[in-house]
Order: structure tokens, then sequence, then C-alpha cells
């Protein structure tokens, strides 16, 4: 388990390295090292006989303790994006990026809910955590490639960004229910008292002046951070006792601190631990459940997905966009903008594998497809982009 966390750990920073020069997303590169990890464990035999002595091979990529580590991952990454959501944003673009979120999220979630359905033959449940997977859009690609071009701080800059608030919201309340444990009243509950406690400890600011009290009592090094990472779990495991994705409890926490105003202070030790240790090993754990062993068994219709959810984006987000009155060259820029996916939708993949909902041959052909989508959305969104820009220099006027 120690060599396998230590080499995990090492060659991720440097995958890191080598695809932040060639200007492509990190987390790529991590989701590589996890399939070489997997690979691996495919053709390495359990020992080898040299003279008398038998060694063991044994490569525990599947060690509870490398789980740990990538459900503190999925944990900390959710809460930071929580912390990194800023509702302000909504005071820029606050109509067209609801209607953006909600239509790209919607229709999204119809197409895949479909395909799933009909073409792949998945259960009703099952083609709802299909369809739930890829409706979370992530917009770091697409933020690059507009600061590239001079184009952020544009009206489609500014719907971008902001509907990539409304888009997680909607997304992180879809992958509570679907992904929820229980019967239907139980769940219903459950829901209603966890956003009725996130209502009460918003009214009276509690994290806030929890934060404030533990700034003022608290003067050994790091404490403040220590609170902040126990808040965090804390969220997580209520949203877990009312039968909810522990990633939603996470991701309020981080959203509620994220309004603090330690939040400047603290950010840079969380993303430390968290992008030093955890976060790393959970896109490695990401690329480890696209299991050898099982995809001899891959279903290649689930190709067919690949398509329709980028087109499904552009389609849904565009609607919305025009729907709050953007003109119509402008409001297909914003859908091809949001159709990059890479985070929620791991995480959301990796959850939807480890529910049992699918079986293991499924579930990691799933999460194979998740990873496909990912590499394809980052390369052809900066092209598609810039196509549709045209080639522009640093004191252009965006048209």
């Amino acid at each position: 388990m120690l060599i396998e966390l230590a080499l995990a750990l090492i060659l991720v920073k440097i995958m890191d390295e080598l695809f932040m020069r060639a200007k492509q997303p990190p987390v790529i590169g991590e989701i590589l090292v996890g399939i070489a990890f997997s690979f691996v464990a495919f053709v390495l035999p359990s020992e080898f006989s040299f003279v008398d002595y038998n060694f063991s091979l044994n490569f525990d990529i599947y060690h509870p303790a490398f789980d740990f580590f990538a459900d503190m991952g999925i944990i900390f990454l959710l809460f930071l994006s929580g912390m990194e959501t800023r509702l302000s944003d909504f005071k820029k673009s606050g109509r067209s990026a609801l209607f953006t979120g909600a239509f790209g999220v919607l229709v999204t979630f119809g197409l895949g809910f479909g395909f799933a359905m009909y073409a792949v033959g998945f259960t009703p449940t099952q083609a709802m955590v299909f369809g739930t997977i890829f409706t979370a859009t992530s917009v770091g690609v697409t933020v690059r490639a507009m600061m590239d071009m001079n184009i952020l701080n544009t009206d489609v800059g500014n719907t971008i960004l902001a509907a990539a608030v409304a888009d997680d919201i909607f997304g992180i309340i879809l992958v509570t229910v679907v992904l929820s444990q229980g019967e239907i009243i139980e769940l219903l509950v459950g829901i209603s008292a966890f956003f009725i406690v996130l209502y009460l400890l918003a009214k009276y600011g509690i994290i806030e002046r929890i934060m404030n009290a533990a700034d003022r009592f608290l003067h050994v090094p790091y404490g403040l951070v220590s609170v902040t990472v126990g808040i965090m779990l804390l969220f997580a495991f209520f949203a877990q006792m009312a039968h909810i994705a522990m990633i939603t409890g996470a991701f309020f926490a981080g959203l509620f601190v994220g309004q603090s105003t330690q939040e400047r202070r603290i950010i840079g030790p969380l993303k430390a631990i968290a992008y030093a240790i955890f976060i790393p090993i959970f896109f490695v754990k990401v690329g480890i459940l696209v299991d050898f062993n099982l995809l001899g068994n891959f279903n290649v219709i689930l190709l067919g997905a690949l398509p329709l959810v980028f087109l499904g984006k552009i389609i849904g987000c565009s609607l919305g966009a025009r729907a709050a009155g953007m003109p119509r060259s402008s409001a297909v820029k914003v859908g091809v903008g949001m159709t990059p996916e890479m985070e929620v939708a791991l995480v959301i993949a990796s959850l939807a594998y480890g529910s049992g909902i699918f079986s293991p041959a499924e579930g990691s052909a799933i999460i194979a497809t998740t990873i496909i989508y990912v590499i394809l959305s980052s390369i052809l969104t900066p092209i598609m982009l810039k196509k549709m820009y045209g080639v522009r220099t640093q004191n252009s006027v965006p048209g």
C-alpha cells in the first residue's frame, strides 16, 4: 500500500508538470497514471521465483487506505469548489446564467437518460445516474481559451462563468436525488431537513460566527485550517445521515466558508493539503477503475453518448441563453463554452461505480466513457471557440 501511494504521489506531479507545459488539463495526466496502475496490476504476475526464492509482486491498488485517500479527495474537491463559487457572479449575468445552467442540465440529462434507457438498455435508475454524470460543466478549459483570445470579460464570458455556478448547484442537487439511498419518503424528509438546516445556518450566520470565534481563540499554527476541515467533514457526515451524497454536504460547507472573512487566509493551506495529497489520489483512483479485466466486455454502444452529450450541452445551454435574451450567435458561443466536463463528472461517475447500481463491468465501462468525454471535450472546446471567434489580437474588440 505504501509503495503504491508513494508512486502515485510522485508520478502525478511529474504528469501535472508535463501536461501544464503542453497547456493541457493536468487532471488528464493524473487519470492516465491511474490507468497505467490498472494495466500494471493486470499484467503483473502475483509472484516470481529466483533460484529457490519466491518474491511477491502484489501491486495493491485496491487497498482500503488508497480508497480512504481517494474519498477524502472527493470531499476536498467539492468543498473547494463550493469555496470558489461566487454567488455574486450572478450580478453580472444572473438571468442568462440561471437559464443557461438550467436548460443545459435538463437537456443533457434528458438526452443521457433517453440514450441509456433505450439504446443501452439500462434500468430507469441506472439511466438516471448515467444522465446525471454528464450534467455538470467545468469551464477551466474554456476560461483559459477565452483569456488567450482576450474575450473573457464579455457578455459571453461572463455568462459562461456565472452559468457554471448555476450548473454546479443544479448538478449537485440532481446528484443528491439520483444517488440517494433509502425510501422516497425517507429521502424527502432527509433532503428537507438538510436544506432547512442550511437555511438556518445562513439566516443566523452561524458558520461565520464559528469561524470568527475560532479565529479569535486559536493562536496555534493552522488552528483555523483544522477547524475548517472539521466543518467540512461534519457537513459531509450530516449529508450522509440525511441519506444524501456526502459531496453535497462538502459543497455547501465550502459555500458557507467561502463567504467568511477568513476565506483568503485559509484557502491557500487548504489547497496545499488537498492538491498535494488527496485530490491527485482521487483522480488516480478514477483511472484505476478502468479495469482491464473487465474491458473485454465493454459495450461500444456507450460511445454513442459522447456526441449526443456534447451536442446536448451546446443545444441546451444555447437555448437557455436565447431564452434569457442573448443574440443567437452569442448564445451558441455560450453553448460551446459550456461543453467541457471534468472534476464533478468524474466524481459522479466514481460514486456511481461504488454505489452498486451498476455491475463492475458496467461501472468500469461508464468510467472509461466519462474519461474519454473529458479528454475529447477538453481538446475540442478551445478549437471550436477559436474557430467561431477567428484570430484575435490582444487589442481587438469582441464582436
